[in-house]
């Protein structure tokens, strides 16, 4: 009888084991499950930046998003419209030396009607954005004004499913 209960009790304390080892991890912020790298959610990086922005300030920072035309993760908002003490305590995070490949061109250039949209709509130093499709905004921008939010509802037809992202002019 005792060998019968260890012989039953083996398989099931390792199935239990396997169950709990193949269980999805969790996120590092607890905010769900960790980003895997099968293409099924964001890259590691951008999910760590999401995770910083929340831990540091700005605890209500978008899930990013998936644009199927680019075949990209994007920040669900742009970064740099968070509070400053929360860019700069997350800097560290963004690549420095490694931009992103050009957008295809038709997203390019829709992008670009974004921007002269913007600028009809009295944001007159809005720029065209680069050929990686982030719009490099002068420190006055930063900051999302009235005006800002204004036109881009306005131009809304001509924002990606993904967002627009932003970073600062050099």
């Amino acid at each position: 009888m005792f060998k019968r209960l260890i012989a039953l009790a083996v398989p099931l304390a390792f199935g239990a084991a396997l169950t709990a080892c193949s269980a999805a991890p969790s996120h590092p912020n607890g905010a769900g499950p960790a980003p895997r790298e099968n293409g099924a959610s964001p890259d590691a990086n951008i999910a760590a930046i999401v995770a910083c922005y929340r831990a540091h300030g700005d605890p209500s920072f978008p899930d990013p998003v998936y644009d199927p035309g680019d075949g990209r993760w994007h920040f669900g908002i742009s970064p740099g419209t968070a509070p400053v003490s929360t860019q700069q305590a997350c800097q560290h995070l963004f690549p420095a030396s490694n931009p992103s490949p050009p957008v295809p061109q038709a997203q390019f250039r829709k992008l670009v009607q974004l921007a002269q949209c913007i600028r009809r709509r009295g944001v007159a130093d809005w720029p065209d954005p680069n050929p990686q499709g982030e719009f490099p905004l002068p420190p006055a921008l930063m900051q999302k004004s009235p005006a800002q939010e204004h036109a881009l509802k306005d131009c809304q037809q001509y924002t990606p499913s993904g967002g627009i992202n932003v970073v600062a002019a050099p």
